[in-house]
């Protein structure tokens, strides 16, 4: 806890036989959060719990996600709670408003996954689309001060930043690139959760290179969000 205002709340409990089961903790896990008027940052784990952590929430919310894949694969042989699915269960719900999928450029993605996004109303801003538009045009996906959840896959970056990732592509985004652009939308939207996944830091070098990188995301993007004025607001609230 720092001063009252950032608290860890531990893990959730995984089940590991159960995914079902284990999605409905996570769910209630980020629901006690949010049902005290916090903000969840979540750290993954695969991708596959940004689905039960957007469940958790109520009010209607945009999702920008940052990934090299769209991680919307389909739903078969029984195979629907994998790190490659959780945006095609999040897309139907109906407090999402919308989904913007950025960064995608992996060969391993076929066109029932990026075709099958874009029919359902997403947009997928692929590296070259974001290089053109830039952090502030990715940014104006979000209408002004609307909610935001924002899912950040640790490959969005550069597979020669991320070693300790399984999923690692050539020509992501180099750090700047992604941190400029989370704080483009920090200061457009009202961030309310926000998640970071795939780091494995069984495949990372010596020096923990990749968690380093990670943790360094995070913790840019939460100040660049605490440091809004509706942030400064809220916090003052806190402090009473």
């Amino acid at each position: 806890m720092a001063n009252a205002l950032i608290v860890d709340t531990g893990d959730v409990d995984i089940l590991p036989t159960n995914v079902e089961k284990t999605f409905e903790n996570i769910t209630r896990t980020t629901r006690q959060i949010l049902d005290r008027g916090l903000m969840p940052l979540v750290l993954g784990g695969d991708h596959s719990i940004t689905y039960p952590v957007v469940k958790a929430f109520s009010q209607p919310l945009h999702v920008v996600h940052f990934d090299a894949h769209t991680d919307y694969a389909p739903f078969v042989h029984d195979l629907r709670f994998t790190n490659q699915h959780p945006f095609r269960h999040i897309t139907p719900m109906k407090h999402v408003l919308s989904l913007t999928q950025v960064g995608i450029r992996s060969l391993r993605e076929s066109e029932e996954m990026v075709g099958g996004s874009r029919r359902d109303g997403n947009r997928v801003v692929t590296m070259s689309a974001f290089r053109r538009i830039g952090a502030k045009g990715i940014a104006k996906v979000v209408p002004p001060n609307a909610d935001c959840y924002v899912s950040i896959d640790v490959d969005v970056l550069d597979i020669s930043l991320v070693p300790g990732c399984v999923s690692a592509e050539p020509n992501g985004m180099s750090y700047a690139e992604l941190r400029d652009t989370l704080r483009e939308i920090a200061v457009r939207a009202n961030v309310v959760g926000f998640d970071f996944v795939e780091v494995n830091p069984q495949l990372d070098v010596g020096t923990g290179v990749t968690s380093y990188l990670g943790v360094h995301t995070v913790i840019e993007f939460l100040g660049q969000v605490c440091d809004q004025r509706r942030w400064v607001a809220r916090r003052r609230k806190a402090r009473g």
